[in-house]
């Protein structure tokens, strides 16, 4: 595999670390921009613990089990190829700059959960122009990718607990914004795919009345 393998290896790397502290230092700038100063933020962090929890319980409990797996097995799931190593680094690279994006167009609306926050807006314009979850087609294309890059491995376990953990959140997010935007947002839907660009999008969530009923 040689020089090439290194390479793709560390540009996946340097996506992956530029991802992370770009999230953090986005989380606290606007955060504390958004939310009247830093006691503020503090202050609001409360109102999505309950949904952080799961989410850093379940990575605590995925990074114990792939960690108690040995070396030989995720050698077995090993296959490199420089053609694909090439692709996935690239897609790494294209998601790393979407997700980049998509957080700067996004500022201080973001939460860390499935969440309206106070004086949301619907975003149509920019990378949600493109997809309906410029974030998540971000992290997607960065699995994906790093999986191609750095030749599967371990990187076949991130990929089978991120499908469906995104999939899931697109749904709870459509239908979350489907019903604070209504007709806005499922006209939205029918012109913009969820996940990837210039495809046929799928049929939108639709707005649901008082009680939960579908309109």
């Amino acid at each position: 595999m040689g020089l090439l393998h290194s390479a793709t290896v560390a540009v996946t790397d340097v996506c992956v670390v530029v991802f992370l502290v770009a999230w953090v230092m986005g989380a606290v700038y606007f955060g504390v921009k958004g939310r009247r100063g830093l006691v503020g933020w503090v202050r609001a962090l409360p109102r999505t613990l309950p949904g952080r929890v799961p989410v850093l319980v379940g990575v605590g409990v995925f990074s114990a089990v792939v960690g108690c797996a040995p070396a030989s097995f995720w050698r077995h799931l090993q296959y490199w190829q420089p053609e694909l190593a090439v692709l996935g680094a690239l897609l790494a690279v294209a998601s790393t700059a979407l997700l980049l994006w998509a957080r700067w167009a996004l500022g201080a609306m973001w939460a860390s959960v499935p969440l309206v926050q106070e004086r949301h807006e619907l975003r149509t314009d920019g990378p949600y122009g493109l997809v309906r979850h410029p974030i998540y087609t971000g992290l997607l294309g960065l699995v994906v990718g790093g999986t191609l890059a750095c030749g599967f491995g371990v990187w076949v376990a991130y990929l089978v607990v991120a499908v469906p953990w995104l999939l899931r959140r697109v749904r709870v997010e459509d239908d979350l914004m489907a019903g604070e935007f209504g007709a806005s947002y499922v006209a939205y839907g029918a012109r913009v795919p969820a996940l990837i660009p210039w495809t046929h999008p799928a049929r939108a969530a639709r707005p649901r009345r008082a009680g939960g009923e579908r309109r």
